[in-house]
């Protein structure tokens, strides 16, 4: 082989190389460099471009409210994060006019992804985009955060989503956001990401908006990648189950539950301590509420609206954090590497998940008369996050006690 085809197959070489590791730059953040026109004043737009999921921009209620974001540098992705989503909305760029160069009309790239609250969108380097509800009636949108990408790998922190397809494996219940962390420790992203396990997170109240964003950073920081399910119930304290039913409707309440258990249906259910973890009354009523599904779910008679659209299902495995006496107790170590996060520990992934709930800083909670800051490590340990009763099965007791999913195939 000739030296000048050696020499150029090695600079074509060299070339592809280049341009690979070229393409698989990370995207740059744009954001800061866009123009933002909003439809309506009030907030101003870096409200919701300054990384703060405590702030945000909201429109007034009018019909068919709009943000346009305009870029001198080409945009190849947008990622929503909603305060207040239309019942439908467009993704739109602008189009030239045909002998009219100097005018150009919005039309549609895509119709908005109206199941999830984050969704990212691809772009195909336009220089303007437009968020458009499509909803008649007049209505407020808003958005806790927007970020614009140019060219290049978009970075793992931004959320795309899944439904969960087929049966789920494991449905954890959490009253609130960051009950999940501090109470279950590193049950979720041992499962979700280094078991690779179909993990279905459920919070009976997301409280509001920025904890509803704050739900989802965390979830996804520790591997999960099916969105969560929101109640959308009031977050409020009361003393015991029965309180808190009545602030909700206990009807309501089961029905949710049960709807779960058909549509997602698990072969194991996790939930809260009977006596609330601190005696909180909405997560006694969440342990009380999944024992009752566990029943309600397996019989047609009972909430025949879900048993006709999902039909029914007998949960295999119901765990109560905290139930029966520790000799029966399934026990875990969440602090063994977990090689699919980097070689954190599934309870570091859950302390770092708690850092992104922003709202929750410097929350405190009374414990044997004392107030402590809330924390995965601290109040997880005052109320063990490593122990779980099985409190009933369709496949006999535990014998390793040291998996959710032991017995079932």
């Amino acid at each position: 082989m000739g030296k000048k085809l050696i020499w150029s197959l090695l600079a074509a070489l060299m070339l592809t190389l280049a341009l690979g590791a070229a393409s698989a730059e990370e995207a740059p953040d744009l954001t800061g460099e866009c123009t933002f026109r909003l439809c309506s004043t009030g907030r101003r737009a870096s409200t919701m471009t300054d990384g703060k999921y405590t702030t945000y921009w909201e429109s007034n209620k009018i019909r068919h409210p709009y943000v346009t974001i305009t870029s001198d540098t080409p945009m190849y992705g947008l990622y929503l994060c909603f305060r207040q989503m239309p019942q439908s909305f467009e993704i739109q760029v602008q189009e030239t006019r045909e002998g009219q160069e100097s005018e150009s009309e919005w039309v549609t790239l895509m119709p908005g992804d109206t199941r999830f609250q984050h969704s990212f969108y691809e772009l195909d380097g336009v220089h303007g985009v437009r968020i458009y509800s499509t909803q008649e009636s007049a209505h407020k949108m808003g958005f806790n955060e927007v970020f614009v990408f140019g060219e290049g790998t978009v970075p793992g922190w931004v959320q795309r989503w899944e439904e969960t397809e087929g049966k789920a494996d494991i449905l954890f219940f959490s009253a609130h956001p960051d009950d999940e962390l501090i109470f279950l420790g590193g049950a979720i992203p041992t499962y979700a990401a280094e078991m690779k396990k179909r993990v279905v997170v459920a919070y009976l109240s997301w409280s509001n908006t920025t904890r509803r964003s704050e739900a989802l950073n965390g979830l996804w920081s520790m591997g999960v990648r099916h969105y969560p399910e929101f109640g959308g119930f009031r977050d409020s304290y009361s003393k015991n189950a029965k309180e808190a039913y009545k602030g909700l409707g206990r009807d309501k309440v089961l029905g949710w539950v049960t709807e779960l258990y058909r549509k997602h249906q698990p072969e194991a259910v996790v939930t809260h301590d009977l006596n609330g973890e601190y005696g909180h009354g909405q997560h006694k009523m969440m342990a009380d509420a999944a024992i009752e599904g566990y029943t309600l779910a397996a019989d047609p008679s009972q909430y025949p609206e879900s048993a006709a659209a999902y039909g029914t299902w007998q949960v295999k495995k119901l765990y109560v954090h905290l139930f029966g006496d520790e000799t029966n107790q399934t026990r875990f170590d969440w602090n063994v590497p977990l090689e699919s996060l980097g070689g954190k520990t599934g309870l570091e992934a859950a302390s770092e998940a708690y850092a992104l709930h922003k709202t929750q800083e410097g929350a405190e909670v009374k414990i044997k008369g004392k107030w402590h800051r809330l924390s995965v490590e601290v109040t997880g340990a005052a109320y063990p996050n490593t122990a779980f009763g099985l409190y009933a099965t369709e496949v006999g007791p535990d014998e390793t006690h040291t998996d959710f999913l032991e017995h079932i195939e």
